[in-house]
């Protein structure tokens, strides 16, 4: 089967928080995200020096799995634009869009301020297409062979998930988009009401609750539009 296009790698690489032209990418494969484990114990300083706020393992796991989880959102996000022409869809993919790569810089910054890595992108991000990964692979490989030691949570679609929603159009795109979508919300509201119960940090907790406001509101407009024959 030929590999997808994914056009949503076209997304703001503003709120990824890298110069790397994505467009040059290749596909779902893209998500390689040359990401090392969490430095739990490094200093809780900024690199200006300043001292970064009270955080703990906790709010490290969600700032980096959630950076990573919204990544694919934007993806998914991102097919609307040329997979329907369903207005209320298209609106819909934009609104949550733009809400997530706002919470992507946003995450990014804390991660930054507390000493930690955020989710980087390998080579298949940032180099031209038709390359290969940190092992010399090919990329356009599936977000969930994000390579050797490469931490990834558990709340991610598959392979097959992104390629069966590429591959979809018009209603039965809306259809696979919106059941999609609504799955993808709820992996993220677990993500986030771990962070409510173990973070420490009150700016992180307060986005986590954010989050699980936003998405149950997103949820319940999904599932409407779904009940619609």
């Amino acid at each position: 089967m030929a590999t997808p296009s994914f056009p949503a790698r076209h997304v703001g690489l503003a709120a990824l928080g890298v110069s790397a032209v994505l467009t040059a990418c290749g596909g779902p494969g893209d998500l390689h995200a040359a990401l090392v484990g969490p430095r739990i114990n490094a200093p809780a300083v900024s690199s200006t020096g300043v001292l970064a706020e009270e955080h703990n393992a906790q709010d490290v796991r969600f700032a980096q799995e959630m950076i990573l989880h919204h990544r694919q959102t934007l993806i998914m996000t991102g097919m609307a634009g040329t997979h329907t022409s369903n207005a209320q869809v298209r609106a819909l993919a934009e609104q949550i869009g733009r809400a997530e790569e706002a919470e992507i810089t946003q995450l990014t910054a804390w991660l930054r301020s507390w000493g930690e890595p955020a989710p980087g992108l390998g080579p298949c991000m940032t180099g031209p297409p038709g390359g290969r990964d940190d092992e010399r692979r090919p990329c356009n490989r599936g977000p969930e062979d994000m390579g050797p030691g490469m931490h990834r949570g558990p709340h991610m679609m598959g392979w097959a998930d992104l390629e069966s929603l590429d591959e979809a159009s018009g209603t039965d795109f809306d259809r696979t988009f919106l059941d999609m979508m609504v799955r993808h919300h709820t992996d993220a509201m677990g993500l986030a009401a771990a962070e409510q119960r173990d973070g420490r940090s009150p700016n992180a907790t307060a986005l986590a609750a954010s989050i699980i406001t936003r998405q149950t509101a997103e949820i319940v407009q999904m599932r409407s539009m779904l009940a619609r024959p």
